[in-house]
Parts: C-alpha cells; structure tokens; sequence
C-alpha cells in the first residue's frame, strides 16, 4: 500500500502537468486534526480546473492515479439524478486500497468553494486563485444553534412520521415501518445534537451522519439510543418506536430550556394516543 505521501505527492504531480487543472485542495477528515487518522480515510481532493467539459470529456488521464478495483461517477448516473452544477466527482478505491474521493471543480464555482467548508489545506495553486492565509478549521462544519421555526420544524417532523411507523406495524408491512423509524430517529439524532452542542456554545462537529455524537453522549444515554435500533420484526419495531419517543421528548424539552424556545408538550398529546404510546 502506498502511503500518504506517496498518494499526495502524485495528486499534485498529475495536477502540475495537466494545464486544465489550476489549484489542487485537500479537504476532510485527512485536515482535520481533531480526527484520529487510521487506514480507512479517504483522501477528499478538489482539482479546480479552467474547463469542467473539457476535462471530463475523456477520463482516460485518471488512469494515472493506479489501478481501481470500482469507480463511481455520481453526476453521470441514472439511479440518483445529477444534483451538482459545475462539479463532477470521482469516486475512486485503488488496488492497494487507497481510496480517493475527487472532485473536479470548475474554477467558476471557487469562491462558493471556499465559502462552504473551512476544512480546506491548498496543496497546488499555479495562479494565486486561493487565499494564502487559509488553515483548515471546523469552523462551517458546527453544529448550528436551533431556532424557534426549525426547533418546530423537528417536532412536527418526528410526529408526523411516527404515524407511519404505527400504520405500517399495523398493516404487518415492515420494511415500510422501519424505513420510517429510521426518518423518526434522524429527528432525534438531530435534537440530541442541539442538546449536546449547547454544552459547547455549538463550537462542535459532530461529523457526518451524526459519527461522532456517541462520543459525547453520557454511557446509558447511548445505550438508550442504541435499542432503538431493532431488527424486522413487529414487537421489536414497536419498542423502539416508544424509546425513541420517550428519548425525544426528554431531548426536546432540554433543548427548549438551554436555547430559550417555546415548546408545549402536550400538543402531540393525541398523537401519542394514535401509536399507542403510554408513559
């Protein structure tokens, strides 16, 4: 296997011969010095290029990086519609397992990069494009303090879709049912992520997917969360539902008290009757 240096040494040099690519940037949990490094990271690299088309007309120059074992190309598929304008990715696991996540950048597009995420470290810039005091920080990736409309927002959200969890047990239709426990806990994982962040004035990443959040819950508040992961089966399902609800509504009314927001807890009171939910 490669190392590090050897993978980002031929990055820069593939950048440095072709003309297209002007600037070449690292972002991810490779900058980032509050993530423990390990084998599994991906090398998240921007080539910023002066002209998108031309550059992925014919892929073939990728070659250079070594051999792949998959490749995917998001923005060329037809099982998830393109979503990304004046970017394409490349997704790459090489042969001795190096794994690097490319996005081609149109140079048009540079300043909404810069402004979007701060975990940025400049490994190439042949034209002065980039600004020369940039350190990669966490800075846009903390959690964000909630607001009375999205505090809302979270509430309606999680029991609104709890009806359908109940529908689809009662209906014995499973996969219907867990899909949306899923939704219900993405609800949940969101308000324990305000309820967390406010300990540290929101000055906290979390990561993608909620990854590191475990790492700051109290050891029977995670344990709590965990059961609500339940296998496809009814009685299993239906538990973790209430779990889930008894861990949100605790959340939700923590949430409310640090950040100042209205919430009444008795509005989904009905709602609580309609699943069945009894405390």
């Amino acid at each position: 296997m490669r190392t590090e240096n050897e993978i980002i040494r031929l990055i820069i040099n593939i950048a440095e011969k072709n003309e297209n690519i002007k600037a070449v940037c690292m972002n991810g949990s490779k900058v980032n010095k509050n993530v423990k490094k390990d084998k599994y990271q991906d090398l998240d690299i921007v080539y910023i290029v002066e002209n998108l088309d031309e550059v992925t007309a014919d892929l073939e120059w990728i070659n250079k990086f070594g051999n792949r074992i998959i490749t995917q190309y998001p923005e060329a598929q037809d099982l998830y519609p393109p979503k990304l304008n004046g970017q394409f990715p490349i997704l790459m696991l090489l042969d001795d397992y190096n794994r690097i996540d490319l996005t081609l950048l149109s140079k048009s597009k540079l300043s909404e990069y810069i402004e979007e995420d701060s975990l940025m470290e400049i490994l190439l810039d042949k034209d002065g494009m980039l600004p020369n005091n940039t350190t990669a920080s966490e800075i846009s990736h903390w959690i964000n303090q909630p607001y009375q409309k999205i505090y809302d927002e979270c509430i309606n959200e999680f029991y609104w879709i709890t009806t359908y969890v109940f529908k689809g047990l009662k209906r014995n239709e499973l996969l219907y049912s867990i899909e949306h426990l899923n939704i219900c806990r993405e609800m949940l994982l969101k308000m324990l992520s305000w309820q967390e962040g406010y300990k540290f004035n929101f000055q906290i990443n979390f990561g993608k997917c909620y990854k590191y959040l475990p790492n700051y819950l109290a050891p029977m508040k995670y344990k709590k969360l965990i059961s609500t992961y339940p296998h496809l089966n009814k009685n299993e399902i239906q538990n973790s539902l209430y779990k889930l609800v008894e861990m949100f509504d605790d959340a939700t009314l923590t949430v409310s008290k640090y950040c100042g927001l209205y919430y009444e807890m008795n509005c989904y009171i009905e709602v609580k009757k309609f699943i069945g939910y009894k405390k």
